[in-house]
């Protein structure tokens, strides 16, 4: 039988719910990169986050759910423009739980950890983008066992661009009638 999986998304795609350590102007914003209705397609402004010009490592990308959820994989299309610039994408990552606001949430510090927990992954890596202007759907599996509200992905670099680290689309999915193993144990901090 095949898994299915549900699409979570922030209440709304703006500022108090996405946030990452910089961004490089008002046409790539973090909350562009989660919001489905943008393009995954054509040109990266207003569809693409990227950081500001020369940060190209040790930043951190931040979603609010508004409510505790298990994520168990995680759908992203990795930046491109018009299929170039592929460079950009980010590269190796450590994805993160918590349920704390203040303090934890709003510290977008790279070297901060406090309040977060690491979620393993069948991958700490997102593959580039296909070198092509189309849709290249990606998917990492989550093994979490916590719900958190808040969720982050702590970047270490890009693909090995010396200009930004961008994302397209990055979306947190639910395990549809997934159940937490009896007798597990999880840190839900």
């Amino acid at each position: 039988m095949a898994v299915a999986y549900t699409a979570v998304y922030p209440a709304t795609h703006d500022t108090a719910h996405v946030k990452a350590t910089t961004y490089h102007d008002a046409n790539q914003t973090p909350w562009d990169a989660t919001d489905p209705a943008k393009s995954l397609i054509g040109s990266h402004a207003n569809t693409n986050w990227y950081t500001t010009v020369g940060e190209v490592a040790n930043t951190r990308f931040h979603i609010d759910l508004d409510t505790a959820k298990i994520i168990r994989r995680i759908y992203y299309e990795s930046s491109h423009h018009q299929g170039g610039d592929v460079t950009r994408a980010i590269n190796n990552f450590v994805f993160q739980g918590s349920n704390t606001g203040a303090g934890t949430f709003d510290d977008l510090v790279y070297g901060n950890d406090e309040g977060w927990t690491t979620i393993p992954l069948s991958q700490n890596t997102m593959d580039a983008h296909i070198g092509a202007d189309q849709a290249d759907p990606k998917y990492i599996l989550v093994n979490n066992w916590g719900a958190y509200r808040y969720y982050a992905f702590k970047i270490a670099d890009n693909g090995g661009d010396a200009t930004f680290i961008g994302a397209r689309h990055l979306n947190l999915q639910t395990q549809d009638g997934y159940q937490v193993p009896s007798g597990s144990f999880f840190h839900n901090g």
